[in-house]
């Protein structure tokens, strides 16, 4: 989301005039409407309605725990009859197959035949000189293939995340190989019909020119995620009383953590180092801010970190920035997969470099492990090795303490983030791949 809204924000200084075709009914529990007040007033917003599938399952899952004589989901599950508990596992098994064999390659496909209907209509009245699509979902760059074949305009097809090669993707695959081979044909399909393809980390980029040889290099594009210093400034303009105390060592991640990463050895890792030192345990405050409770509640309970590690909830995007500025070491972690470490990197890490303070990544080497050397901002560890993150931390809180200043930073290495060069970069490529159209939308 951030990214498409900052190259709406940024295009029409570089001479493109966004059009933006979204939908109006989202299934989605996170909302921050401030965002909205970054789009121009030039900008034209269309949305389109759709049915959303998860919307359907979430209340059928509750309606199925109150068929089984449950109350509140906090309280105990009551025994229920031997029929019901029967249809409660035949609805929930029919909801899984649909999910997994039809709605290909992703929920959102429901959106695409009333959205190519209403793109026809949007075309004809703002007669735009390219198509852009941004994915996931990939039910995105389908709607693109559509509009392509119908109207022959120039498209450039953006993937923030691999999309065959992607780990949840792999495993959903293992589960149905009808569904691979489809979402390999229409990745197949977007690939072969796209003017150009825009990636976000070099490791994707080579990912597509191993795996479909027959497009050139030239087609591809690497434009990372990144940063917009008019954020932070806005967030410093809002600045009252402080969020976090400064007289503690505040560590802050921002974002949930991944389900598939594995929190426990960086948990062990700060017992046993809150255990070993009764200075570090007074100061040391790990913030999880957007972060979901739940899953390490138990062990944070049991290990008495609750005074150490706090979940702050999810928040809007300008106060998780007061928190990365009031902060003193900013964290992240990645899933220590290659289908993750190896190939993605994390929004988050962008803001981060942006406020030069010092990072810790747990990640295996990519191109996560590359910007944080390169930028002399970060220190990383295997999120395995508890050991390693034990003394990371200890020697992050021992310049804390000693006044150290920031890091060597490479500044001219950061800069190339600023989400306003981005921008250019783009809508460079948007007038290669236009070739020179002056009618439409630009």
């Amino acid at each position: 989301m951030q990214r498409t809204l900052k190259f709406v924000k940024y295009l029409p200084l570089c001479g493109w005039q966004p059009v933006v075709h979204t939908v109006s009914n989202p299934f989605w529990p996170l909302r921050d409407p401030t965002l909205l007040a970054e789009l121009p007033p030039s900008v034209h917003v269309y949305r389109t309605p759709t049915f959303e599938f998860e919307r359907l399952v979430r209340r059928t899952d509750g309606l199925l725990w109150r068929a089984q004589g449950n109350g509140d989901r906090n309280q105990a599950r009551t025994p229920s009859p031997p029929t019901r508990g029967l249809l409660t596992g035949v609805l929930k098994a029919l909801g899984e197959g649909v999910m997994r064999h039809v709605l290909v390659p992703d929920p959102q496909i429901a959106w695409v035949p009333g959205a190519f209907l209403r793109s026809v209509h949007l075309i004809r009245k703002e007669r735009p000189a390219l198509l852009y699509t941004s994915a996931p979902p990939n039910s995105c760059q389908l709607l693109g293939l559509l509009l392509k074949r119908a109207f022959g305009l120039p498209w450039v097809a953006d993937f923030r995340d691999p999309w065959t090669q992607g780990i949840r993707h792999k495993k959903a695959y293992a589960q149905s190989a009808v569904r691979r081979r489809l979402e390999e044909t229409f990745e197949r399909a977007v690939i072969r019909h796209a003017d150009h393809i825009v990636v976000t980390t070099d490791k994707t980029r080579e990912q597509f020119v191993s795996k479909y040889s027959w497009t050139p290099r030239e087609k591809y594009s690497v434009i990372t995620n990144g940063f917009d210093p008019a954020d932070f400034a806005a967030a410093n303009s809002e600045r009252a009383e402080s969020l976090l105390d400064p007289a503690d060592f505040n560590v802050t991640c921002t974002g949930n953590i991944e389900a598939m990463f594995d929190a426990l050895p960086f948990l062990g890792a700060l017992k046993a180092l809150l255990d070993e030192d009764e200075e570090i345990a007074a100061r040391l405050r790990v913030n999880l801010v957007g972060a979901k409770r739940g899953k390490y509640d138990a062990y944070i309970r049991d290990n008495g970190l609750e005074r150490n590690v706090r979940y702050l909830g999810y928040v809007p995007h300008q106060t998780s920035l007061r928190y990365l500025v009031e902060s003193d070491v900013l964290f992240l972690c990645q899933i220590p997969v290659l289908e993750s470490a190896g190939t993605k990197l994390p929004g988050k890490l962008f803001e981060y470099l942006y406020l030069r303070k010092p990072i810790l990544g747990l990640t295996l080497p990519g191109p996560t492990t590359e910007i944080l050397s390169r930028s002399g901002l970060g220190v990383t560890v295997d999120p395995s090795d508890q050991a390693g993150i034990k003394k990371t931390l200890r020697d992050l809180y021992a310049q804390w303490r000693d006044g150290q200043g920031p890091p060597a930073v490479d500044e001219a290495f950061v800069d190339v983030f600023d989400r306003s060069q981005q921008s250019r970069r783009l809508a460079g490529l948007f007038d290669g791949v236009a070739g020179g159209r002056s009618e439409g939308t630009r």
